[in-house]
């Protein structure tokens, strides 16, 4: 395993063999699982990558030769005062300007059309993986972070492989072509650079460490002002309606005022950077103009010389303090690249077999639901559900209720396998969902969740979700079973009205009655009603019940904490604490369940039972 301590960090900044040094550093964290892999993404795109270093480097081969030019003016063009000789070296110097422009003008656009390539490529895996994960990988990250995740980070990456192609051959070319100038003008003189380099190599070092533990605490402090400005965002009806402002407005500004401090001490670390490294440079020009007018004096070397010997250190000066920028970016990019491997590298915990068994959805078994010694847990410490035994025949209406908390949604949750039972199986058609691809076993069931969500687009085009194919009639039926039909007519574009984002054009109740029609359309075999009907009146909660009843041949599971909405269930499952406390009718479960009659009547007048 590849050692990632402090010296290779930063020694593969700082030798001069740049480059190749930053390629075997990518190429060796391949094996390294806590470092991200962008290499094989810019990979994709070899022809420009090739294109950006190689037009970068001849761009600066212009510059290269340019300081001797200007040598040879002074010396022979200004010192004989020969106009022609002046005017024909200052249209070369001219000539490569325009072709280092040019040079420069193409590199650049291969580097961003490359890296922006890339950066939609890993935006477009990370979208698709994190789509991918089970509920129990997404549990561990906040929808911020996430966010964050696929677009900041992605766009720190982008921008550290654009430095990283624009100054692949670019400033080892600038450097070393520099270098070699200016110790053929003279040797001695080129003493200083010993002297001047260890001390600028020991800066950088020195202020990278302490930039990069606040890299990383930036980043975190980043998501949890994101996570609160979500927050009240999504929630901001509840929090006037608590008149909480000024609690929230004060809770954003002390994760604001965080943030800040850290960004700020972050900048005032990368600010004082480059002036520390122009300190330094600066110090070893007036030691070269010193000891450079000395040498002039005794005839060592020309007024031209010294000139050029001048721009070639300054050309040197620029490479490092380019360097010193890019250790920078590296520094955030290395950041960036750790936090998105750590959703790249979650595996999904719900996958599909090797060998599925055959899939027929219009089988009407496919309608039986057996939950077989199921135990399930969140954080394998205590258990949501502990030894569940149920037993649901096709179209079959199962209701389920108990306290907050004891257990009900995850119960529904296993059936889709959104979450995987830890102890024991659940079987549908008689066999075990492992057996079944994920996609396959989904097709079956329709599902309304908790909270409605609608998405930004038409009344239609969100019904269409189980079906793409649906036809307006099979959406108007499910309209009508969901008791949606009577206020989705009145809307004179009908089944193309409107639909802002999360639905919130629509009242609780219609949100929830629409999901409802959603997840009918293309009849399911099994429906789940995950305390889906709490924002409709008793009226309409009953009218829905019997129209899933008589117009939909599906297994039903109702999820509730209202006895009215599921006394007419063929079985009815009680829950308390993650435990099946008991299983009957409507009737039989008042007369001998004390959990469930005690809630019936808490709910209800006891005459009225």
């Amino acid at each position: 395993m590849y050692k990632y301590n402090f010296f290779n960090k930063y020694y593969l900044y700082l030798t001069p063999n740049f480059g190749a040094d930053i390629i075997n550093y990518m190429k060796k964290t391949q094996k390294d699982k806590k470092v991200f892999k962008p290499l094989k993404y810019l990979l994709k795109y070899k022809l420009l990558s090739f294109c950006v270093p190689l037009f970068k480097g001849l761009e600066a081969a212009t510059e290269i030769f340019i300081p001797m030019i200007m040598a040879n003016i002074i010396d022979i063009g200004i010192a004989n005062r020969d106009i022609r000789y002046i005017l024909t070296f200052a249209a070369i110097i001219l000539g490569l300007n325009v072709i280092g422009i040019i040079f420069s003008v193409i590199g650049t656009k291969c580097s961003a059309v490359s890296t922006e390539s890339m950066a939609r490529d890993m935006r477009s895996d990370l979208f698709t993986h994190i789509n991918s994960l089970s509920h129990k990988e997404l549990d561990n990250f906040s929808t911020t972070g996430l966010l964050n995740r696929t677009v900041h980070d992605v766009h720190q990456l982008k921008n550290g492989t654009a430095s990283l192609l624009r100054t692949f051959i670019r400033i080892p070319f600038l450097l070393i072509g520099s270098l070699v100038m200016a110790i053929s003008i003279n040797l001695k003189l080129s003493l200083i650079f010993i002297i001047v380099c260890p001390l600028l190599l020991l800066s950088v070092v020195m202020i990278m460490k302490k930039i990069s533990p606040l890299l990383q605490a930036s980043k975190e402090k980043l998501d949890k002002t994101s996570n609160i400005t979500r927050e009240n965002l999504t929630g901001v009806r509840v929090v006037r309606a608590f008149n909480k402002q000024n609690f929230e407005a004060e809770r954003f500004q002390t994760s604001n005022y965080d943030l800040i401090n850290t960004q700020l001490k972050l900048g005032v670390w990368a600010a004082a950077l480059v002036p520390i490294i122009y300190t330094i440079i600066n110090f070893a020009i007036v030691a070269i103009l010193y000891f450079g007018g000395i040498e002039v004096n005794i005839g060592g070397m020309s007024q031209g010389n010294l000139i050029a010997f001048i721009n070639y250190f300054n050309q040197i000066a620029s490479s490092m303090v380019a360097i010193a920028r890019l250790i920078t970016i590296f520094t955030r990019m290395g950041t960036s690249s750790k936090r998105i491997n750590e959703v790249l590298s979650l595996k999904n915990s719900i996958t599909d077999p090797k060998n599925p068994i055959n899939f027929d959805p219009s089988n009407p078994k496919m309608g039986e639901v057996e939950f077989k010694n199921v135990s399930f847990s969140y954080n394998m410490v205590k258990d949501a559900i502990s030894n569940l035994n149920l037993k649901v025949n096709a179209g079959e209406t199962i209701g389920i209720i108990g306290g907050t908390g004891s257990g009900k949604s995850s119960i529904i949750n296993l059936i889709p396998r959104f979450y995987d039972c830890t102890k024991g199986s659940v079987l549908i058609g008689g066999n075990n969902i492992k057996k079944y691809k994920v996609s396959d076993l989904r097709k079956i069931i329709g599902i309304v969740p908790q909270n409605p969500t609608l998405f930004d687009g038409t009344i239609a085009s969100n019904m269409r979700w189980r079906n793409p194919n649906a036809s307006p009639e099979e959406i108007t039926k499910a309209l009508k079973i969901s008791q949606s039909y009577d206020f989705v007519k009145e809307y004179s574009d009908f089944l193309d009205h409107k639909v802002n984002r999360g639905g919130s054009n629509f009242s609780g109740g219609q949100k929830q009655r629409l999901t409802i029609a959603r997840a009918i359309v293309d009849n399911p075999q099994i429906l789940i009603l995950d305390d889906s009907t709490s924002a409709l009146d008793f009226s309409t909660d009953a009218k829905l019940r019997k129209s899933i009843k008589h117009m939909l041949n599906c297994t039903t599971f109702i999820v509730t904490q209202r006895t009215n909405s599921i006394k007419d269930a063929d079985k009815i499952v009680v829950l308390e604490s993650g435990k099946v406390v008991d299983i009957g009718t409507h009737e039989e479960l008042l007369s001998r369940c004390d959990v469930y009659s005690e809630i019936h009547y808490s709910q209800n007048n006891k005459e009225g039972k």
